[in-house]
């Protein structure tokens, strides 16, 4: 209604913006840095402060963001054998049957940046096959931690490596705002330049086909449709493997004590 009512040619209406650059020109005493660095998202920045005018649905991750962090070098498939002393790894697994893919998505972390290492996908795959794939990725001692998702077909995946693996291990239950989390983490990584990812174009179809929509009560959800065989199934084991490296547990390093010295009893003991 505001976006006809400002394009509109009728005279009745005068119309009047003012961005958040305006009101702090205009004295409002606001830190504008302060304010971006707590919207994660970039289209409610957009539509809340500079007043701009946004799509009800759009692709969370626009083409232009997409193909700015494309790495030619990288590979698209997961090689073992390619990771030569391996720093901490960081895995997301969505779990398919039937309709929609299996995908795995291996990140490593070097201080702050994230380095795709590899996805392995798998369509129409028993259980038995899958849980095969998630115990030798599990077995690897630089895996720090996995991100599954235990919704509906992932249950039981999620509760076999959890009761085997512990706090390596986290089941995540896909709820409006754990996808919105998610999405804003995904979107805060690719828009900070913290992550790369390889020249496939299904994985960047995929990434671009999850759409921020607006519903009539006013609240986000996160969708995809269900293209060429997969329901942005590779956008969700990446996300997961982006939550598992902002979530993983801190790294512990055992540091050798120095013998206690006896106490006074054992020297009277000993002697």
């Amino acid at each position: 209604m505001f976006h006809k009512l400002w394009h509109n040619v009728d005279k009745a209406w005068s119309r009047h913006c003012v961005s958040i650059y305006d009101a702090c020109q205009g004295g409002a005493p606001h830190d504008i840095e302060a304010l971006r660095a707590a919207v994660a998202d970039e289209v409610t920045w957009r539509a809340a402060y500079e007043c701009q005018f946004v799509d009800e649905a759009h692709a969370l991750l626009p083409y232009d963001l997409l193909l700015a962090r494309v790495d030619e070098t990288l590979s698209y498939h997961l090689n073992l054998m390619a990771l030569e002393e391996p720093g901490s790894l960081y895995a997301g697994y969505d779990v398919g049957r039937k309709r929609d893919l299996s995908v795995l998505v291996l990140l490593e972390r070097k201080k702050r940046q994230l380095y795709w290492r590899g996805a392995v996908e798998l369509r129409t795959a028993p259980f038995d096959e899958q849980h095969q794939l998630l115990v030798s990725i599990m077995k690897m001692g630089s895996l720090r931690r996995l991100a599954i998702d235990q919704s509906g077909l992932g249950m039981q995946l999620a509760e076999q490596l959890e009761r085997t693996y512990r706090t390596r291990v986290e089941p995540i239950t896909m709820t409006a705002p754990v996808k919105e989390s998610l999405a804003s983490r995904i979107l805060a990584v690719f828009q900070s330049g913290d992550v790369n990812i390889p020249d496939h174009r299904p994985l960047i179809d995929d990434l671009h086909s999850m759409q921020r929509t607006v519903t009539v009560a006013g609240n986000i959800r996160y969708a995809a449709p269900r293209e060429a065989g997969s329901h942005a199934d590779r956008w969700t084991a990446l996300a997961l493997a982006l939550h598992a490296a902002g979530h993983a547990p801190p790294e512990y390093k055992w540091i050798p004590q120095p013998p206690r010295p006896p106490s006074r009893r054992e020297m009277l003991r000993r002697y």
